[in-house]
């Protein structure tokens, strides 16, 4: 194949010329240098406000879309921005879940039995972090929906010693936690969280 023929068949320039793996520690070498903290975690909403980082989040989001996924779910307003680019980037609708806790309803056009996934930014410790993920995904079931993933960009919750989103997220409703990358520098780019899985970029 020549370059002409390697450009034209490749859903992006990028991906001509990087592995998944490259690609994958570009993009999180680049969330860590916008939005640091400065005492080891991330500013999310920094990652959102660039689309160059919302485009390629969402190229390697919709890699790990299950089969048969019929409708992205949010939390507003936290989730708006990461989501609306892996809708546009897969052309799947969403809706969005406001409120919290018991109070939490799902918004938008939604159907019983859809096939939906969640996506979350950022998640912290599972004592932080899971009362808003289990928040929407309750949401989605009482809306008689299916949810089989939580997808999000950021993970800090590894490591931190305290229980994880996916233990808690699997437990409670049988749901798996997929994350890029974790929020901290320090630990491995690659060690994300999968139902304990590694991920292989």
């Amino acid at each position: 194949m020549n370059l002409a023929q390697v450009l034209r068949t490749a859903p992006d320039a990028p991906s001509a010329f990087q592995s998944a793996r490259q690609r994958s520690a570009e993009l999180y070498a680049d969330i860590l240098a916008v939005a640091p903290g400065g005492d080891g975690r991330v500013d999310i909403e920094a990652v959102q406000s660039r689309p160059s980082i919302l485009r390629r989040t969402a190229a390697l989001l919709a890699e790990a879309l299950p089969p048969g996924t019929d409708r992205l779910v949010c939390a507003a307003p936290d989730g708006i921005a990461v989501t609306t680019a892996l809708a546009l980037h897969t052309g799947l609708p969403f809706a969005t879940v406001t409120g919290a806790g018991d109070d939490a309803r799902l918004t938008g056009e939604a159907h019983a039995g859809e096939h939906a996934v969640v996506v979350v930014p950022l998640v912290g410790a599972a004592r932080d972090a899971a009362p808003s993920a289990v928040s929407v995904v309750r949401a989605v079931l009482n809306a008689r929906m299916r949810v089989s993933h939580v997808l999000s960009v950021l993970d800090s919750s590894s490591g931190s010693g305290d229980r994880s989103v996916a233990d808690v997220l699997q437990e409670q409703y049988e749901v798996r936690f997929h994350a890029l990358f974790p929020a901290l520098p320090t630990f491995s780019a690659f060690s994300t969280t999968d139902q304990k899985e590694v991920d292989p970029r």
